[in-house]
């Protein structure tokens, strides 16, 4: 398990591990209004599979404290409840450059987890519901659609639930998060320079 220093986005860690290990297919479980998706698809040959709701979850007992309050490990002064309505049309709209490229699924990632092909993603970045128990089961149910050597990887690992979830699935996250590792050792500098301290990834040998 890795955790990578510096708070420069998600999106940079995710085009260097595309570049440097060749990716072809990725899945996104939540992905809000697109950021990190669009930047993948204009800066690497990537196709993502990407998964979200997008709709106020009465019936989860963990919603408000995500989505209509400021999570108390979110960074920033301000935040703003979210509009899912909103935020879905900004994302379909924005996903029409990229034409077949991207494969939209609404829905709730655990309830349209057979929609997604066994061994067909190089990577899986997690990115929905930040609660504990659900990041732990959503990382172990869809273990199985990563291809062998698959990562799997996602982000707020600075939120306790995350923290809790990706420790118990993967083991402890030591201190020195940026030489834990192999995959980026040799990329140290890079590593120190440009990623993000919310990413976590782990590859997955099947």
């Amino acid at each position: 398990m890795v955790g990578v220093k510096n708070p420069n986005t998600r999106m940079k860690c995710l085009r260097w591990l595309s570049d440097n290990y060749g990716w072809k297919t990725g899945l996104e479980l939540g992905v809000k209004i697109g950021e990190t998706t669009f930047h993948l698809m204009k800066n690497t040959k990537l196709n993502m599979t990407v998964v979200d709701a997008w709709e106020v979850q009465n019936d989860n007992p963990e919603y408000h404290w995500q989505y209509n309050e400021k999570p108390q490990w979110s960074g920033g002064d301000t935040f703003v409840p979210w509009d899912h309505n909103a935020n879905e049309q900004k994302f379909r709209e924005g996903a029409k450059e990229w034409g077949d490229r991207i494969k939209i699924i609404k829905g709730r990632s655990l309830a349209i987890i057979d929609q997604i092909p066994d061994k067909s993603m190089d990577f899986i970045f997690h990115d929905s519901d930040h609660s504990y128990p659900f990041v732990k089961n959503e990382i172990e149910s869809f273990m199985c659609k990563l291809k062998e050597g698959g990562v799997i990887c996602g982000d707020d690992i600075t939120w306790q639930p995350v923290r809790q979830s990706v420790e118990e699935v993967f083991g402890k996250i030591g201190k020195e998060w940026a030489k834990m590792f192999g995959i980026i050792k040799h990329k140290k500098k890079l590593v120190e320079s440009n990623f993000n301290s919310d990413i976590y990834y782990n590859i997955i040998d099947q």
